[in-house]
């Protein structure tokens, strides 16, 4: 397992928005449990996305790998898809259900 703190994975800056918050489509009402509801995170590490499917949530996140981007392999500095990673609130930058 993984560790998103141990690898220096980046973290959005107290009092910053996710993502999810700032990319909402005009109109669109601000849901405040949308990473309660989340199935599917964006982590990132450098300029990578790392997406992750939420296994399980308590003070620390538990997903999978699911893949990377903007790389398309299915390997990015030594993680694999399928590989599990334990990571924080702060190091989520875009969440889906």
């Amino acid at each position: 397992m993984f560790s998103a703190n141990q690898l220096n994975f980046s973290t959005r800056q107290h009092g910053d928005l996710p993502a999810w918050v700032l990319d909402l489509a005009p109109r669109q009402r601000l849901r405040i449990w949308a990473l309660a509801d989340a199935k599917n995170v964006t982590l990132r590490l450098g300029s990578e996305s790392v997406l992750v499917r939420v296994r399980e949530r308590s003070s620390l996140f538990v997903g999978e790998i699911s893949g990377f981007e903007p790389s398309a392999g299915v390997e990015f500095r030594g993680m694999r898809v399928g590989d599990l990673i334990v990571f924080n609130e702060a190091h989520i930058f875009g969440a889906r259900p």
